[in-house]
């Protein structure tokens, strides 16, 4: 049994796109997906995100994400574009021996106003990763004698068990916003259509020394909505990304409605907008997710859980994963005394 376990981990880790940092609610943080993909609608981001998952059937993964971004030069009419700034970091750890992946990026875009509503922006983000594995966890074929496991005999021998790459990446970004009415920050007409390339450099990440195992290049290509009903309190934010890495290809498309409860009174400052949403997502032949989330002044708290619907539904329950989120937008009363940057 233990010896199933351990293929299907090996399957399961081949579906998650080379060890690359995987999470449901890709949209919450979209510069971790496309460097060009932030700065317009909302001038200040930051957030933490935090995902279990395949734990029904083997030592699963844990990710933690955190990520900051703010424009950092002025926006004016005058101005034909700025430039926005980030910092991404994410913690992954999965299986028996416990594969961890540390890594960190500084993202930069420019965006250029082409009009009013509409904006090109593109990006490059800066960054590298760490990978290590605890190698004293683990069995090896050279370890069985015929008959059995004898852990006397000799196991691989790995060269190092942990590696530092350099990661680069780069993307574009159609961004339209719509400064008409001032909805809740949730529900604020607009739509943005991206593409990027992770890992343009082609890390290497291998274990071994003298390998040229290097990590693919992973196209990306996303594209989201948020459409206000006129005169309603409801919107609809539907999203669709497709990825691609070698042979490995991802679809995931989905949606949130959300209702607005409330009017800002932008006066007084007492009456403050909150915003609840429910919505799904089907990543295709892998899962289906149910996300829920609530925005008061400015700071949203979500939740996400992953339905199972791959081949390995029998073995995991149908169990995926439970992720969770806090996030801030512009709320310049947090982060105003850190001066600008």
């Amino acid at each position: 049994m233990k010896k199933n376990y351990f293929i299907i981990f090996i399957l399961v880790a081949k579906n998650i796109f080379c060890q690359d940092i995987h999470l449901t609610q890709y949209f919450i943080a979209p510069q971790t997906i496309n460097p060009a993909a932030f700065g317009v609608i909302n001038s200040f981001e930051a957030g933490l995100q935090h995902k279990s998952q395949w734990n029904a059937f083997t030592k699963g993964f844990t990710t933690y994400s955190a990520f900051i971004n703010k424009q950092i030069t002025a926006k004016t009419t005058e101005n034909k574009g700025y430039f926005s700034a980030g910092l991404n970091f994410g913690y992954d750890r999965s299986g028996d021996g416990n594969l961890t992946t540390i890594g960190g990026c500084l993202p930069l875009n420019y965006s250029l106003k082409l009009n009013d509503h509409q904006f090109l922006t593109s990006g490059v983000s800066i960054g590298f990763a760490q990978k290590s594995i605890t190698s004293l966890n683990q069995t090896w074929g050279s370890q069985f004698d015929g008959f059995n496991y004898n852990s006397s005999l000799a196991s691989e021998n790995q060269a190092q068990q942990s590696v530092t790459a350099l990661d680069l990446g780069t993307g574009i970004a159609l961004i339209n916003k719509k400064n008409g009415k001032k909805f809740a920050m949730n529900t604020e007409p607009s739509n943005t259509l991206g593409f990027s390339v992770a890992h343009i450099n082609k890390p290497n990440y291998s274990f071994y020394k003298n390998s040229n195992e290097r990590m693919l290049m992973r196209f990306n290509l996303y594209e989201s909505f948020n459409y206000s009903f006129e005169g309603s309190r409801y919107s609809i934010s539907p999203s669709l990304m497709l990825q691609y890495q070698g042979r490995a290809t991802e679809a995931i498309l989905g949606a949130m409605i959300h209702y607005r409860s409330g009017t800002d009174s932008y006066i007084t400052g007492l009456k403050k907008t909150s915003v609840i949403g429910f919505g799904a997502y089907y990543r295709a032949k892998d899962a289906f997710a149910l996300n829920a989330f609530f925005e008061v002044k400015k700071i949203i708290f979500g939740a996400s859980y992953d339905i199972n619907t791959s081949t390995l539904q029998k073995t995991s329950k149908s169990k995926g994963g439970l992720e969770l989120f806090i996030k801030i937008k512009n709320a310049s009363h947090l982060y105003k005394g850190f001066g600008k940057w």
